[in-house]
């Protein structure tokens, strides 16, 4: 927490290179599943306000997510395919069956951490350009609802763990992701129960 108040100090006396330093922050911080994206994404919308947040975090998480696919690509994602042949990765049948909805799910509700669900469709063997239009689609609303709170702060040290906790849990972020979450998942049932017809 430390660490991301003072990257928001310096960010906020060297205007002219802290988007770029901050979209290179943010993706390595979520290419490598280091915690702190929320609280990354807070910042920003206190430093550049909730429009410009929410590109330069969803250009953030592309960056991490085009990192991880290259990486799982490497012998290590090889040993991943195997074991996702071998049935111990259900997210298998989401990438054969083409189920977007099921992909996109996933990024709307931040349940399973980024990284994680980003080795885990790789794994799977979801195309590159289904990974990233899903990665980049998902994450938009909850990154802008995450900014938009944010940008309400007065200040960076309101970023304590107590204050992080209310915010989090403050009807502001969580009622939009319950309707967004909502709206998807009925979505998902539609088109479910039209293609089973």
């Amino acid at each position: 927490m430390e660490l991301i108040v003072a990257l928001g100090e310096w960010l906020q006396l060297h205007p002219h290179a802290s988007g770029l330093v901050f979209v290179a922050v943010y993706a390595i911080v979520l290419a490598v599943g280091i915690p702190g994206g929320i609280v990354l994404t807070l910042s920003a919308g206190l430093l550049f306000g909730t429009l410009p947040a929410t590109v330069l975090a969803t250009a953030g998480a592309a960056l991490a997510a085009l990192a991880t696919h290259a990486l799982i690509r490497t012998a290590f994602g090889r040993w991943l395919d195997g074991r996702a042949d071998s049935g111990r990765y259900s997210i298998r049948s989401v990438a054969s069956g083409g189920n977007t909805l099921l992909l996109i799910l996933p990024r709307l509700i931040p349940v399973i951490p980024f990284f994680m669900l980003n080795v885990a469709l790789t794994a799977a063997g979801v195309p590159l350009r289904t990974y990233m239009w899903t990665t980049v689609t998902g994450i938009v609303p909850v990154v802008f609802l995450i900014a938009r709170i944010g940008s309400s702060l007065r200040d960076l040290r309101e970023l304590t763990a107590a204050s992080l906790g209310s915010l989090l849990l403050s009807p502001g972020l969580l009622v939009p992701l319950c309707l967004l979450a909502l709206v998807t998942l009925l979505a998902w049932g539609f088109f479910r129960r039209r293609n089973a017809v």
